[in-house]
């Protein structure tokens, strides 16, 4: 059976550089990785991981930690980063929290027990939470921010509420109403918020660029609200509204509350989300929404934590730009910015 000295020797390189190739670790030319990973298949060679993880003090196993995976895009984030991790030879050991705060300090705990190399978050813990905590591995926080000590991947969420609120007015809405999630019963509870914060932030900032919601200023329902929305809506009758929504699982509750009271979406009202979620293709009206490349941001992701396992530094703030994904759900009247082609 063919050895790294074997590889080595036969690439005309250092020992240490067929490592750094075979564990796609960073400081190598990419031409030389691809030629030592062609006698790497040529001669069939096959790590031993257990021997390699003795040696090294590392379990090959990631801990992730969220609080469901009843949204899709999560749940296929999840899948896309245990795929790569696979793919890497690592093993990945999942805790649900159910967006309880102290099953995620159970979780981290547990993770650490059983001595994860690494660790990716969807945290609700804050940052207070993670100080008591004595974590020695490697932590990376999606979506929402914990600390500035702690790695940060997500989405350039108030960007992209600011520019949705933009197409919108660009559509000659008049009024745009938020639909976010319970932040003042989190912040109460005290949960993390950021994502949350970061959208309304957004909204805000929209809708005092484009000159949306002038007289009534910010329109915010917290949760699904429907008495609310209801109220909202009535009272703007006869100016043109849209509901702009911080993930499609709102969008789609509100899209079905609308039509089972006879309101059509979107000749009398106008609904967005956010995420892609697969499924908003199978809706009529099909759903338009604000998408990210969530292939590339789960790839990023797990290379990050590979160069912070290596010990290699890494950005402390990475944000996804998004897009606004097209669908039939806002009011496009002939000439405007938005109208389809």
């Amino acid at each position: 059976m063919a050895t790294i000295k074997d590889i080595a020797k036969l690439c005309g390189v250092s020992e240490g550089t067929v490592d750094r190739a075979i564990n796609d670790r960073a400081g190598i030319n990419p031409e030389t990785k691809k030629r030592i990973m062609e006698v790497v298949e040529q001669v069939n060679y096959k790590p031993d991981r257990i021997a390699q993880s003795l040696a090294k003090g590392k379990t090959r196993t990631l801990g992730l930690i969220f609080f469901d995976l009843n949204n899709d895009f999560i749940a296929a984030l999840v899948d896309t980063i245990e795929t790569i991790a696979k793919e890497k030879g690592y093993f990945i050991s999942l805790v649900l929290t159910h967006g309880i705060k102290e099953e995620e300090i159970k979780g981290i705990n547990y993770l650490l027990e059983r001595k994860v190399d690494g660790i990716i978050v969807f945290p609700v813990g804050n940052q207070a939470d993670y100080q008591e905590l004595k974590i020695n591995i490697p932590v990376i926080s999606i979506y929402n921010k914990i600390s500035a000590q702690i790695p940060y991947v997500g989405v350039d969420a108030q960007s992209a509420m600011r520019d949705a609120i933009g197409y919108i007015a660009d559509c000659q809405y008049e009024r745009v109403i938020l639909v976010n999630s319970s932040i003042t019963k989190k912040v109460k509870s005290g949960l993390n918020v950021y994502t949350l914060q970061e959208r309304q932030k957004g909204y805000i900032e929209g809708i005092e660029k484009n000159k949306i919601n002038e007289e009534e200023g910010p329109l915010i329902v917290e949760g699904l609200d429907f008495r609310r929305m209801d109220a909202l809506y009535r009272k703007g009758q006869g100016k043109k509204t849209a509901f702009l929504c911080i993930c499609d699982v709102f969008a789609l509750e509100v899209l079905t509350h609308f039509r089972e009271q006879a309101i059509r979406v979107p000749e009398d009202v106008g609904i967005m989300g956010f995420d892609n979620m697969s499924i908003r293709k199978y809706v009529s009206p099909q759903l338009t929404t604000l998408g990210y490349h969530m292939t590339e941001m789960a790839q990023k992701i797990f290379a990050y934590l590979m160069e912070m396992i290596h010990g290699s530094d890494i950005p402390k703030d990475t944000s996804f730009p998004c897009q606004i994904i097209e669908g039939n759900s806002l009011y496009y009247l002939s000439g405007c910015k938005c109208e389809k082609k």
